[in-house]
């Protein structure tokens, strides 16, 4: 009764040791998924997407500068799609 018990987890062990490496070295981006989708922070937005960055910018300990920049999400002439700035804007507190 142990020696199936023992073999079939040895079998377990011997399987799993492939999966995971092939599962470290898989590419958590489907291939040409840039022609798809542009990427920020974790996620995936289609063409045509604003996103808003906000920053602290320090320029000296006494002053500090927020900045703001709006990017959109548009198609390059090679297909692929790249966050392209639209404003940027800067206050000071």
């Amino acid at each position: 009764m142990k020696t199936p018990t023992l073999a079939l987890a040895l079998t377990l062990l011997a399987t799993q040791a492939p999966a995971q490496q092939m599962l470290s070295t898989a590419s958590p981006i489907p291939e040409g998924a840039e022609s798809r989708f542009c990427y920020y922070d974790g996620m995936a937005y289609s063409e045509d997407a604003f996103v808003l960055m906000v920053g602290d910018n320090t320029v000296t300990s006494t002053v500090s500068t927020v900045q703001e920049r709006l990017l959109r999400c548009h198609r390059d002439d090679d297909g692929t799609l790249k966050w392209r700035p639209q404003s940027t804007f800067s206050t000071s507190n």
